[in-house]
């Protein structure tokens, strides 16, 4: 939700960088107490170094956070372009909530093990800069969180066990009851002693506030029980997740209640000039049976087997010669908020308002106030409610600034750039899209038929439904599919296409457009779904086999995702169903959700992939490692082809030295972070917290040992086992039962169905990836719960008789 406590951070890091102790010594200073010498004299201090050529400034921390407007403000090595992670990550309005937190340090070292004291983690009731901040909840040591130390690397890793709220404020401390190698209490820096020092005076200087700051977590963590020294402390605010999506939903309402999306997307809002006057319409337009419909499918050929196609059709028709099954053909009017031409792989969504944290920063500016309270009059904007505690007043308020640019005292922009925040969440509308679709229906549609809205995965198409939507349809159900972006007919071009390239969608040059790839996936099926309501009140489904088919207000369609689609799909399900203030459930809900063979944590998922991780690493290493560079020279085939670049990376895990590994797995953990912290607002496993699991409707599966989403990713540091990647985390954050060998029984509305992996793999759902009869048995009971689950959005068996549970 939108906030206006919006000062997170004190100072730019140019500023603080400049400031002060450069721990070269722990001689005896008078600035410091008997009590802070003695921390400074310590073996093994924490490295915390604000000035010097060894800086060091651990995250996530509020003092690499920008002042205007309450994004990251890391520093980016002279490197301001958006193919720079760190760049990117500076798109961010706060840290990530899954990610670790990491600090290092240096000295005598650290021994290998769990920490059993001396670290703390509290979650606070509001903002530092807040009025009366207090501790809201003490995160507990070995439950809540992990704490491991590692002599290896001489780090200190802290890792809830789950994910720490978002658009929150929290503080980390660690004290002296953590102990070194040679279990002697750790110490403290310089630079840490000089921000809590009682002896110095930094007034009217950039660590003013800095210091003031540290003195405040100090005294929250006292009142959260750390009694011992204190030897580091930071405040951080958590990033937003999911909030561009709702604001876009609630938007797109406030257009349709305005009776044009363009009372909403106004000039600069939408800067193309995009026709808005029927987007979110369906247009059906041709409507054959099936084996019709499949021999004169050219997108089918394309992207399944061109050199087999009519072999594949024939088993298809074969396979469902006696099901009576249409497929309709048509297009979906959708608000695209991509680029499409030159840049439209280093442009992310750009916002379509001034973000509410630069313009309450200027209305408290005096050298701007009279100007921007000007124009925001003249705009109609009410200021008082603007600057407000009342949610939903701020958001009709914020809403009004679309499409507006406001000017400061000396004529500049206030907001030039435009970044996706929680403070101005609702992108620019750059095109409308003619989505093509696929609508499988029983050749009888009536008032019980139910629809599920199906989303194919990664370097597949929406044609992958004609393998099993017409179980569906003897069902009496109908599934209806669209392309992903830059999928499919929607590939920009023959070669800006994931079916071509798959770094066209995993962006991995540019990770701002990569998490907006994503985002727009996500908006893509919460339209689809808004367009099935506003097309069949308006009439627009007569004469179309949708027309006898019972309300979606009143029964409202399923989403079926596969792999990538089930990924998307539940981001997409958590904010069409998300509660608000003004419910629109007539244009967003879903009443089930099913996911086949996905997960959360879409960066580790990926990176901990036997069928991604290894060309992701490649790509990275090849980037960002000198090491890496001379041994693929050296020892590779670099035509850029997919299957060398993962043959290369694969001949370097075995065959690279120990110091070339080592520099490769820095490069990638940091690229690790840097993605995730992007993905954490678009991820599903973070978005699942909006999800009610024991009372939503769920059918969940997996393969076990999938190959291309694992079930479970184990994170890096020793001691640690789980981490959030994978299906299994995200089916446990969900809270669903698990059905397998040992617990057969079909759960109802909740289930997560553990598949064994020796006849089956990551695509078996989507149809049998061999001839063997075992596999074959698989997809059919897969295929079989998931037409059980759609229609009554229950679970009402499960057959283990062909052993096909793990």
């Amino acid at each position: 939700m939108l906030k206006h406590s919006f000062s997170l951070s004190i100072v730019a890091a140019a500023l603080l960088l400049a400031g002060c102790g450069d721990d070269k010594t722990s001689s005896t200073n008078p600035d410091f107490n008997d009590e802070i010498q003695a921390l400074l004299d310590r073996d093994t201090k924490i490295d915390f170094t604000l000035q010097g050529k060894n800086q060091s400034v651990p995250v996530p921390t509020f003092l690499l956070m920008n002042p205007s407007d309450g994004t990251l403000n890391l520093p980016t090595g002279g490197n301001s372009t958006l193919s720079n992670p760190r760049t990117a990550m500076n798109t961010m309005d706060g840290w990530s909530t899954t990610m670790p937190l990491v600090f290092d340090f240096k000295g005598a070292g650290l021994a290998d093990g769990p920490v059993s004291g001396g670290v703390y983690l509290v979650k606070l009731t509001e903002s530092l800069n807040g009025e009366n901040p207090l501790p809201e909840k003490v995160l507990t040591l070995g439950s809540d969180f992990n704490a491991i130390t590692s002599a290896a690397t001489d780090t200190l890793t802290i890792l809830p066990t789950s994910d720490l709220a978002p658009s929150s404020e929290y503080i980390v401390v660690i004290t002296d009851e953590m102990t070194d190698i040679n279990g002697n209490p750790v110490g403290t820096s310089t630079s840490y002693a000089s921000l809590k020092s009682t002896n110095k005076d930094y007034t009217d200087t950039a660590l003013e506030k800095p210091a003031t700051v540290i003195k405040g977590v100090e005294q929250l963590a006292q009142a959260a029980g750390a009694n011992s020294p204190i030897v580091y402390s930071t405040w951080f605010s958590t990033q937003s997740v999911g909030d561009s999506l709702n604001y876009t939903k609630l938007a797109t309402a406030a257009g349709f209640d305005a009776g044009s999306l363009a009372a909403v997307w106004k000039a600069g809002a939408n800067p193309n000039n995009a026709d808005l006057s029927d987007a979110y319409t369906i247009d059906i337009t041709s409507t054959q049976d099936y084996d019709t419909a499949l021999d004169a499918d050219a997108q089918f050929t394309q992207y399944f087997d061109p050199n087999d196609a009519d072999n594949i059709k024939a088993t298809l028709k074969t396979t469902f010669s006696g099901v009576n099954v249409n497929v309709s053909k048509g297009t979906i009017k959708l608000p695209y908020y991509l680029e499409t031409d030159s840049n439209w792989n280093s442009q992310p969504f750009e916002s379509a308002t001034p973000s509410l944290a630069k313009v309450l920063n200027a209305l408290q500016d005096p050298e701007q106030q009279v100007t921007i309270t000007a124009q925001l009059t003249d705009t109609g904007v009410d200021i008082e409610a603007l600057s407000g505690d009342d949610k939903a007043l701020i958001t009709e308020e914020l809403f009004k600034l679309a499409g507006v640019t406001l000017t400061k005292a000396n004529g500049s922009q206030l907001d030039l750039e435009r970044i996706i925040t929680r403070y101005s969440p609702v992108p620019q509308i750059k095109s409308v899209q003619e989505v093509p679709f696929l609508l499988f229906t029983p050749a009888t549609v009536d008032s019980n038929t139910q629809l599920t809205v199906y989303q194919h995965g990664i370097t597949s198409a929406k044609e992958n439904a004609y393998f099993f939507a017409p179980n569906f349809a003897n069902d009496n159900q109908a599934v209806m599919a669209i392309d992903l972006p830059l999928h499919g007919e929607r590939s920009l071009d023959a070669k800006r296409s994931a079916n071509v390239d798959v770094t066209a969608y995993l962006n991995l040059n540019n990770l701002a457009v990569a998490r907006d790839n994503v985002r727009q996936s996500e908006l893509d099926l919460m339209g689809l779904r808004a367009a099935l309501t506003r097309t069949q009140s308006a009439g627009g489904f007569a004469g179309t086999p949708l027309a006898t088919i019972s309300s979606f207000v009143t029964s409202a369609p399923r989403l079926l995702g596969h792999s990538l689609g089930g990924i998307v799909g539940t981001t997409a399900f958590a904010a069409s169903n998300r509660a608000n203030s003004n419910e629109l459930n007539d244009l967003y809900k879903f009443s089930a959700l099913s996911v086949a063979n996905s997960g959360g944590q879409i960066a580790n998922l990926l990176l901990g992939s036997d069928s991604f991780g290894p060309l992701i690493k490649h790509s990275v290493a090849f980037k960002g490692s000198a090491a890496y560079q001379t041994f693929a020279g050296n020892n590779c085939t670099l035509d850029n082809s997919a299957e060398n670049n993962v043959a290369c990376y694969k001949t370097f895990e075995a065959n690279g030295s120990a110091s070339a590994q080592a520099e490769v797995n820095g490069v990638v953990q940091q690229f690790n972070y840097a993605a995730q912290t992007l993905l954490d607002t678009v991820d599903p496993y973070t978005n699942a917290s909006y999800i009610t699991g024991s009372t939503t409707p769920i059918y969940m599966l997996q393969v076990d040992s999938d190959q291309t989403v694992p079930n479970d990713v184990a994170y890096t540091v020793p001691g640690i086992v789980d981490n959030f990647a994978g299906s299994e985390p995200l089916a446990e954050k969900l809270g669903l039962p698990t059905i397998n060998a040992s617990s057969p029984a079909a759960q109802g509305g909740q289930n997560f169905v553990d598949f064994a992996g020796d006849n089956a793999n990551h695509s078996t759902f989507i149809f049998p990836q061999t001839e063997e009869l075992a596999e074959q048995a698989v997809h059919a009971e897969m295929i079989r719960q998931a037409v059980d689950f759609g229609g009554d959005a229950s679970l009402d068996s499960v057959d283990n008789s062909n052993g096909v549970l793990n």
